[in-house]
């Protein structure tokens, strides 16, 4: 008897994309859109409908910016070192009739 094989799904294997954001950072993105409309609304109650744009557009945007920066950076934090370094071996090498260090 033959046996039977089943395709299995596993996705569409490429990362999420939404606009400019990619992958984690779309919700980021979601949380600096819901954090200025938070803000323009408090600020429409609070002081009028012009200041509640004005405040929405001074927290949504850097944040906005702030998110697209970081995923240019990555998406982990890694160290950019500008210097060369120079890492000695972790071998010791003997001239072959003597007992001393040529190196």
């Amino acid at each position: 008897m033959a046996t039977r094989t089943y395709a299995i799904y596993k996705g569409l294997q490429r990362p999420l994309v939404f606009k400019v954001f990619k992958g984690r950072f779309i919700y980021m993105a979601l949380g600096a859109l819901v954090g200025g409309i938070t803000a323009g609304i408090v600020a429409s109650v609070v002081l009028g409908a012009i200041a509640g744009l004005v405040a929405m557009a001074i927290v949504a945007i850097p944040l906005l910016m702030v998110i697209i920066e970081k995923q240019k950076q990555g998406l982990y934090e890694k160290r950019r070192d500008d210097a060369v370094f120079i890492i000695p071996s972790k071998h010791t090498i003997y001239r072959k009739h003597e007992g001393k260090k040529a190196i």
